[in-house]
């Protein structure tokens, strides 16, 4: 058996390939870094985007509401008088509404808005618009007021809209007669007041057994019940031939030259209450209905009672 020749050159050895250099850390960290940044930007960032995006579903399918309800604190408006609007809206939207913003479109420079509120918080008035806090779910519904206060007489239309949120995108509102709408229009007619819209309750206080000759005094309660003040009140007794003889302890009161009518300079603003006193001296013995016509403010026809009668009656017995 041959051998193999060897080799013309020696066969060397050398030893193994040494370690591969390690990469560096800096990309890892630069990456963990802006994962970092990322999360903690999308939570900080989360509200605006959401608001955004509600925003934007707004614009692209604005809020369905339904007019279920609407009315006027009085049938009569009249100028200084103020008064409250009020509606109830139903929400036909498969979104929740997170408020509402009501704004006004049209506003006469003559209408102030007094106050706002619903059923479950006051409403927030910034300029011409409102906003009330409520959340309405799918099928709910919210009712609304606002006061206003007419400063003139006028004829004038009062434009709104209604948004969800604080959003500027008007809703789509269904009205009673089926038809929809994006700003609601209300017609009001304003006019100047009158004596006959002044209005007051009268209750009297007196002792019902007098002695002739002797002075006696009667309280008469006076409740001003009407929109308007009352600037003046007069109190005219029946002619009774000299039977009665009456006086005041006022120096503001007046006894006129009738001898029968007392004048009151008393200034009662809608809601307020006075007592006028008179001082009676009876001069003839026996009983005596007396029936009272009161006149408010500078009105020449006096006031009624429901049944058509004088407001007040005093039932006198004189001993």
């Amino acid at each position: 058996m041959e051998h193999p020749e060897p080799p013309a050159e020696p066969v060397r050895y050398v030893g193994g390939m040494t370690d591969a250099p390690r990469p560096p850390a800096w990309p890892y960290a630069l990456i963990a870094g802006a994962l970092v940044l990322l999360i903690a930007g999308s939570v900080l960032l989360w509200k605006p985007i959401r608001s955004l995006g509600q925003s934007a579903g707004q614009t692209i399918a604005p809020y369905s509401l339904a007019l279920s309800g609407f009315k006027w604190s009085s049938d009569q408006k009249i100028a200084s008088v103020p008064l409250t609007f009020s509606l109830t809206v139903d929400n036909t939207d498969r979104r929740t509404i997170n408020g509402l913003t009501m704004h006004f479109t049209r506003l006469d420079s003559g209408w102030r808005v007094l106050d706002a509120s619903s059923a479950n918080s006051g409403g927030e008035i910034s300029g011409t618009s409102i906003a009330f806090a409520d959340t309405i779910p799918p099928g709910g519904s919210a009712s609304l007021s606002v006061e206003l206060l007419p400063t003139r007489a006028m004829d004038s239309q009062i434009d709104f809209t209604l948004t969800a949120g604080h959003g500027t995108t008007p809703a789509r509102v269904q009205l009673g007669d089926g038809s929809v709408a994006t700003t609601l229009a209300i017609a009001a007619r304003v006019r100047e007041p009158t004596q006959s819209d002044a209005d007051a309750r009268l209750t009297a206080i007196y002792d019902p057994q007098v002695a002739k000759d002797g002075v006696t005094f009667w309280q008469i309660h006076v409740a001003n019940t009407g929109p308007i003040s009352i600037n003046g009140i007069r109190l005219r007794f029946p002619d009774t031939q000299s039977a009665f003889e009456f006086e005041v302890s006022s120096s503001q009161a007046t006894v006129l030259p009738d001898g029968r009518t007392v004048e009151f300079p008393t200034v009662l603003p809608p809601g307020g209450q006075t007592i006028l006193q008179v001082g009676v001296i009876p001069h003839q013995t026996g009983h005596f209905q007396l029936p009272m016509l009161v006149f408010l403010g500078e009105a020449t026809q006096p006031m009624s009672a429901a049944n058509g009668g004088p407001p007040l009656s005093i039932d006198l017995v004189v001993r």
